[in-house]
């Protein structure tokens, strides 16, 4: 996790309470960005090399863990968001 990310996303997320910490919200926002770095590194590395079927696997795992990753995150990141509209 990138922290100068994460202390600027909650400083940024201050406009809109500034008596609320939104700590959740940008570690949230700070990993599916740093997932989606990986997805496409992960992604290049498959198109760009020469695998053979068990790193080709191995490949698509990697890829469907960060994946599930976002989602949690994403599901994590949803759930704030409605409970910040609604107030």
């Amino acid at each position: 996790m990138n922290q100068t990310i994460v202390d600027e996303l909650i400083k940024k997320f201050s406009l809109l309470d500034p008596k609320r910490e939104y700590v959740e919200l940008a570690v949230d926002l700070n990993d599916i960005y740093e997932s989606s770095d990986k997805i496409d590194r992960l992604i290049t590395e498959t198109l760009s090399s020469s695998l053979d079927k068990e790193k080709l696997i191995e490949q698509l795992i990697e890829i469907e863990v960060e994946l599930d990753h976002v989602n949690w995150h994403y599901k994590s990141l949803k759930k704030e968001l409605k409970q910040l509209l609604n107030t």
